[in-house]
């Protein structure tokens, strides 16, 4: 919904063809349409709303029809590019970088967790809409800014929600973004809570399947070893786990919690993926998991979050540190 408060450009559409009273009203008709297709449009209504205004009133002086029709099908594609000017143009939604700080040497993939900051407005909109606004954003910014994160390997993933998930095309569109805008698929990945994959088993094995095949990756959230959710890690796609930060928080003075902690680190190391831990907040934690082999983590302890447009002017856009300095960081204090 609060898309549609952006398209203010209407009123100006009658100040372009006067004569034409009725034009203008059918032209105003399409808008909510538009906006709701691909949500990124709503940053660009003034561009298309005055050709077709001007197209109009062609008729009265010149009545070939085939003039009239033409133009109109231009328009459509001009709606496109507004993706790479939606980050900076909404005003109810914000986003945020997480970096993955490495516990241990070794690697050289960039890794961040988009987090979105919503206005109460844009809270109160359908969870599957906003997920592909977050998408196009996305990806939009990486396609106006390519030089920032194509130096090395780099890799953002993205919260879904039970309605994404529940949307069979949701990959299709993806791949339509990534395809539309250059963007190789591993560069873009999505995150699912464990949680989610007990609940809506067949929709999120079904998505983790698309994902296989489009080459994005995927991060299993909240990891706890669930036996329900074991199996899932046998896909390709699956690239990383995030420990569940209860077990994390708890492992040094609970044995059952850190006997948890192990273990699915050295699952991870068999299975040849990744493995992290989330709300890190002191540094002998970081330190303990670095120890027993655990590659990433975030937390206060770590690293905070940013906004995306910080990336461009940040001396380490990466939010990453040497293994080695932070080492001495840690032994400094």
């Amino acid at each position: 919904e609060f898309i549609l408060e952006e398209p203010t450009a209407a009123p100006d559409a009658p100040s372009t063809a006067p004569a034409a009273t009725a034009a203008p009203a059918p032209a105003a008709a399409p808008a909510p349409a538009a906006t709701l297709a691909p949500p990124a449009r709503s940053t660009a209504p003034a561009p298309t709303a005055r050709p077709v205004t001007s197209e109009a009133a062609a008729p009265r002086a010149a009545p070939a029809a085939a003039a009239v029709s033409a133009p109109r099908r231009e328009a459509a594609p001009s709606a496109e590019p507004a993706a790479d000017a939606a980050p900076q143009d909404d005003p109810h939604l914000a986003l945020e970088v997480l970096p993955y700080v490495k516990l241990r040497s070794g690697g050289q993939t960039r890794r961040f967790q988009i987090q979105a900051r919503l206005s109460p407005r844009a809270a109160q909109c359908d969870p599957a809409v906003l997920d592909l606004l977050i998408v196009q954003r996305v990806v939009g910014w990486l396609a106006a800014h390519r030089t920032v994160w194509n130096s090395q390997p780099t890799s953002f993933t993205i919260n879904l929600s039970i309605a994404t998930l529940e949307d069979e095309r949701f990959a299709q569109k993806v791949s339509a973004e990534l395809n539309a805008h250059g963007i190789a698929a591993e560069t873009l990945g999505f995150e699912i809570a464990e949680a989610l994959a007990t609940q809506r088993r067949a929709q999120v094995e079904r998505f983790i399947a698309q994902c296989d095949k489009l080459g994005t990756p995927v991060v299993i959230d909240d990891f706890s070893f669930d036996s329900q959710v074991l199996p899932l890690l046998r896909s390709k796609a699956v690239r990383l786990v995030k420990i569940d930060p209860r077990l994390t928080a708890s492992a040094l003075k609970d044995k059952f919690c850190q006997a948890l902690v192990v273990a699915t680190v050295q699952a991870a190391k068999v299975l040849g993926i990744h493995c992290a831990a989330k709300r890190v907040d002191n540094q002998a934690a970081a330190q303990w998991l670095g120890a027993i082999g655990c590659d990433l983590a975030q937390g206060a302890a770590l690293s905070g979050t940013k906004s995306l447009e910080a990336l461009l002017t940040s001396p380490d856009a990466t939010g990453l540190t040497t293994h080695a300095n932070r080492q001495k960081l840690f032994n400094d204090q």
